[in-house]
């Protein structure tokens, strides 16, 4: 995997991308790519912020062979201190499952909380929550989860310990399974 940030004045982006593969007695288990991008534009000394939110999932055990999701909004921060700060994000968008059996560009209401801590000058927690229902059906939605801990191991090197878990829920599998559950521990090498 990889992770990009940008930080400034006037935006912050970030970008990651994950992919795994493994196997248990000679049978895959799990191969997924999953890639998220984000775009905040600030405004000013505003708690508000607009957002623009990227996400591309492949999947070889879902129905589909890819899902691709789009969602623009605005998001709010909560809380800002020294050590966390806390974001509220409302928007919309679509998604769209490419090879599988639903073939439609699904319309999608976007109800986000991020949250990052700093808990200590070497160790940093952050959390992102994703609700996304269909606008014509709440009953048929998605939940992305993602929370991460990470240790600087050595600040010379800018290396890094990070514990993750990324839950993806799907109301609508259609025959697979509704609940995935990655988890990792990698090591980071911050350029």
């Amino acid at each position: 995997g990889a992770d990009v940030t940008k930080n400034t004045d006037i935006y912050e982006f970030s970008a990651d991308i994950d992919y795994a593969k493994t196997e248990a007695n000679d049978h895959a288990t799990q191969h997924s790519l999953l890639f998220d991008s984000q775009y905040d534009w600030l405004l000013g000394e505003s708690p508000w912020s607009i957002f623009s939110k990227f996400n591309l999932e492949y999947d070889e055990f879902k129905a589909f062979d890819m899902r691709l999701a789009l969602n623009c909004g605005v998001g709010r921060s909560l809380l800002e201190s020294e050590l966390g700060e806390l974001k509220a994000k409302f928007g919309a968008g679509w998604s769209r499952e490419i090879g599988g059996p639903d073939k439609r560009y699904v319309p999608e209401a976007a109800f986000g909380l991020d949250y990052k801590h700093q808990l200590t000058s070497k160790q940093k927690l952050t959390a992102e929550a994703q609700f996304l229902p269909e606008w014509e059906s709440f009953g048929s939605y998605r939940v992305l989860t993602d929370l991460s801990w990470e240790i600087l191991l050595d600040e010379a090197t800018n290396l890094n310990l990070k514990l993750g878990v990324n839950d993806r829920y799907d109301s609508t599998p259609n025959g697979a399974r509704p609940n995935d559950l990655l988890y990792s521990l990698v090591l980071l090498w911050k350029l």
